[in-house]
């Protein structure tokens, strides 16, 4: 006899071997021990799920004489009579290769004819989404109203592709796919079964890569059981073909540690092999995958199945990113799939996808920018526990007074260049505001009395230019309502400041009481606090003598068009 595949020699034959459909089985039992079956039902779900099996095993169970438990003895005449291929009582039809109206008006024509040594007649039509709709049509009628001894089952895996007249007329059964322990259990029997040794962990990868299909899963089984004499790991990787780990794990690392030349490096040596772009993406994608798996679950060696060196390699790597890191490089890589399919260059596609997975900085994703603040406040904690180099430290410091402030500053050893307040004749200056651009509003840093470490230091350096501070609240001050001689008065003088207090120079008494007025002193408070100033001093300037009034001058500055203000 021609050997059998596996998938066939160890296909269900009765309710009880069906694995992974334990609702759907339990209502059709119910029904044939009721006596309750209906005319018409719509097996639908993913391939290799057991459409066809329990469609096959359900025909003979409606018609077995002596049913144990709902399913079909396998010993009455019923029941051997069905099990002979030759039989005319259950009609298989391939609608994909029978999807003509000539088809449907075939079994039409013969579903008026009873069983001939049964009580029910069954089509099984298979994949029925490819029926035309002139074949759903002449089916509508039959398919509402069939003779008593006729039953239809329809199987498919895109129900959505069925009109809603013949989707009304069906009992819906939805078939999930196949768990991984359940697969691993069913190959495991079968193993056992034809005498074939294995490692626990090769047939668990034989049972992933079904990906819920238990037909799947049995034609990789049948693959692997001329492998060696005992089934490991590694030779069902063989079998499948998968790229060599290693190398992944290599390119993954490179990846994490930002070394693009490398992760190039890695790509070029793996598409030399001869392995497919989109098969190597795929596997790329695989096994970030596994790593978030490892990352955020606590029993993910139970739910990866892997080896127990296998899986400290993966942790090692897990541990190289976090969550957010590893969530956008499957983004990435993930979205060239459909880019590949229409690209004339898919290995450009891939390495650009790479490139961009291990430079974050060049990743304006919020996971990307997630990802690069938890390592900027991981590397702080370290700055703070005092765990990092004296390098790394100043590297820290200088990321973050460069790349963080990112505002004018100057040292304290450095002069003071002296710079006009007004550049132009003062009759001659407009009274509409300077450009934003041109006002200079500086950061106010306390200068600590010790510095603890090389951040302090750093930031101790960073100080107020007080010519240019003045110089702008003096521009501030020329626009405000009402103080046109208060903004005169302050022409003159110079100012000074030293941490959040900023102290004013007047040339005499008089100038420093028109200071302190209540009005005058809140609005250029209030003026100074944009500028990052909490207080104001004002003292008289050593050596000065002048007695001139502030009034008198704005008088003789404006002439006769000043309105004095009381």
């Amino acid at each position: 006899m021609a050997y059998l595949a596996l998938y066939r020699r160890f296909r269900p034959t009765d309710f009880k071997s069906v694995i992974g459909q334990d609702t759907i089985v339990k209502t059709l039992t119910n029904q044939i021990i009721q006596d309750k079956i209906g005319h018409a039902y719509l097996f639908c779900g993913a391939r290799g799920t057991g459409k066809t099996s329990l469609a096959k095993i359900f025909a003979r169970a409606v018609n077995c004489t002596s049913p144990i438990d709902g399913s079909p003895c396998g010993k009455c005449d019923a029941c051997k009579m069905l099990a002979d291929p030759s039989n005319v009582d259950i009609i298989e039809m391939d609608a994909a290769s029978n999807n003509k109206v000539e088809n449907v008006r075939e079994i039409r024509e013969n579903v008026q004819y009873p069983p001939v040594g049964v009580r029910y007649k069954v089509y099984v039509i298979d994949e029925v989404h490819m029926l035309t709709t002139e074949a759903f049509n002449a089916l509508l009628k039959t398919l509402e109203e069939p003779p008593k001894h006729a039953i239809f089952i329809l199987a498919t895996t895109e129900p959505h592709k069925l009109p809603a007249t013949i989707l009304s007329r069906c009992m819906r059964f939805d078939f999930k796919l196949i768990s991984l322990q359940e697969i691993t259990a069913l190959i495991k029997s079968v193993y056992d079964e034809i005498g074939k040794a294995y490692e626990e962990e090769a047939v668990k990868l034989i049972a992933k890569s079904g990906e819920g299909s238990v037909r799947d899963a049995l034609s990789v089984a049948d693959l692997c059981v001329s492998v060696g004499d005992k089934l490991t790991y590694n030779d069902v990787l063989a079998v499948l073909g998968a790229t060599d780990l290693n190398k992944i794990d290599g390119l993954v690392k490179s990846m994490f540690l930002g070394e693009t030349g490398k992760v190039l490096g890695y790509s070029d040596e793996l598409c030399s092999l001869g392995k497919s772009v989109g098969l190597l993406s795929k596997d790329v994608v695989n096994h970030l995958r596994d790593l978030a798996i490892i990352k955020t679950c606590k029993n993910a060696k139970d739910i990866l199945a892997l080896p127990d060196d296998r899986f400290v390699v993966m942790s090692e790597l897990a541990n190289l990113a976090d969550e957010h890191r590893i969530l956008r490089s499957i983004e990435i890589i993930s979205e060239i799939e459909n880019q590949l399919r229409y690209s004339t260059q898919p290995r450009a596609v891939l390495e650009t996808a790479l490139i961009k997975a291990s430079m974050p900085e060049i990743d304006y994703n919020i996971d990307a920018l997630l990802a690069r603040i938890k390592t900027l406040e991981e590397e702080i904690n370290s700055l703070k526990s005092g765990v990092i180099g004296q390098k790394t430290v100043e590297k820290v410091v200088e990321r973050v007074v460069e790349k963080v402030v990112e505002v004018p500053a100057q040292k304290v050893t450095e002069p003071v260049k002296e710079e006009p307040v007004m550049e132009k004749d003062p009759k001659e200056l407009s009274l509409v505001p300077p450009p934003e651009d041109e006002e200079f509003i500086p950061p106010v840093v306390q200068k600590a009395k010790e510095p603890k470490n090389i951040a302090t230091a750093v930031s101790n350096t960073i100080t107020v230019d007080g010519k240019r501070c003045w110089g702008g609240i003096v521009r501030r001050l020329r626009t405000t309502p009402n103080k046109t001689i208060l903004w005169v008065a302050c022409q003159e003088m110079t100012a000074s400041v030293e941490g959040s207090t900023l102290t004013i120079y007047a040339s005499a008494e008089n100038e420093k009481k028109l200071l302190l007025q209540n009005d005058n002193f809140e609005t250029l408070l209030s003026i100074a606090k944009g500028f990052g100033i909490e207080n104001i001093k004002v003292e008289i300037r050593s050596g000065s003598v002048s007695q001139e009034d502030p009034i008198e001058k704005a008088k003789a500055f404006f002439g006769d068009t000043l309105k004095v203000e009381k």
